[in-house]
């Protein structure tokens, strides 16, 4: 009798051991060299900090596949020449579902760590490689490019160029013939700041006269890291599974080259 129970303890121990590991297995995808939880995905900038000048802080954001997200790089983060961070996203949510080559970006701002106001920044806009994985960027090096700022760099504006509740007008183009129209997410980013709106766009779509969708996202209080100037950098981003098949998100960028109100990014055009 003692033998039995002894049986049916070791049974039901590896009964259990075994129903763990199928959960843990169905949870985790394993790719070469990375492991990456199922129904997610990482973006991975390599920031290159070396020509920094004993940096203290970093603020480094992302946007992908309509999230947002935002970290911080103190101490030990910055104790050699790069600095690294990860992000991770949904790989579908209710608005969009990510695939190869949906666009992102990424920003990294050095901070003075006693008033927090930026010194430099460094931004680079991407495309997926990986949806299902890992996807490494590098940011802060190489040549000014169409996609990247290049190595860090200063916004050396005055009092003249500091800009006020400036609103981002994010366009949306070549919607009109869509199927199925549904809401979409539109986003813009400056200074490290997020601003976004879902829109129906069948709606705006009907009221509009030249067939764009133009969504204002306004910018109504100083970002954390310092008033908005003239040459700091806007992202604008729009995603939906319904701009599919080109991307299911898309984004456009560029520097602030005047102290008005309006600016436009068509952030999604064929």
């Amino acid at each position: 009798m003692y033998k039995f129970q002894v049986n049916n303890k070791v049974l039901f121990s590896l009964f259990f051991v075994s129903v763990t590991l199928v959960l843990f297995s169905s949870s985790v995808i394993v790719f070469p060299n990375q492991a990456v939880a199922a129904g997610k995905f990482t973006i991975d900038p390599k920031i290159n900090i070396k020509k920094l000048n004993n940096p203290q802080k970093l603020k480094v954001v992302a946007y992908s596949n309509g999230e947002n997200k935002t970290k911080y790089l103190t101490g030990n983060d910055l104790n050699s020449n790069t600095a690294t961070v990860s992000f991770q996203f949904n790989q579908k949510n209710k608005l969009v579902t990510a695939v190869h080559s949906d666009e992102y970006f990424v920003c990294a701002y050095d901070l003075n760590a006693q008033t927090n106001e930026m010194i430099s920044y460094s931004c680079i806009e991407g495309n997926l490689e990986n949806p299902s994985g890992k996807n490494p960027v590098n940011i802060g090096s190489g040549p000014v490019v169409t996609l990247s700022t290049g190595p860090f760099k200063p916004v050396n504006g005055g009092q003249n160029d500091i800009i006020k509740n400036p609103t981002i007008m994010v366009w949306i183009k070549d919607l009109a013939g869509k199927k199925d129209l549904k809401d979409i997410k539109a986003v813009a980013m400056i200074k490290g700041e997020f601003r976004s709106k879902i829109v129906d766009a069948r709606k705006m779509l009907e009221k509009s006269k030249d067939n764009i969708i133009k969504v204002p996202l306004l910018f109504d209080k100083e970002p954390e890291i310092g008033p908005i100037k003239k040459g700091d950098f806007v992202f604008g981003c729009v995603s939906a599974n319904v701009l599919k098949p080109v991307e299911g998100t898309e984004c456009e960028h560029r520097v602030i080259d005047h102290t008005g109100h309006i600016y436009n990014l068509v952030a999604r055009h064929d």
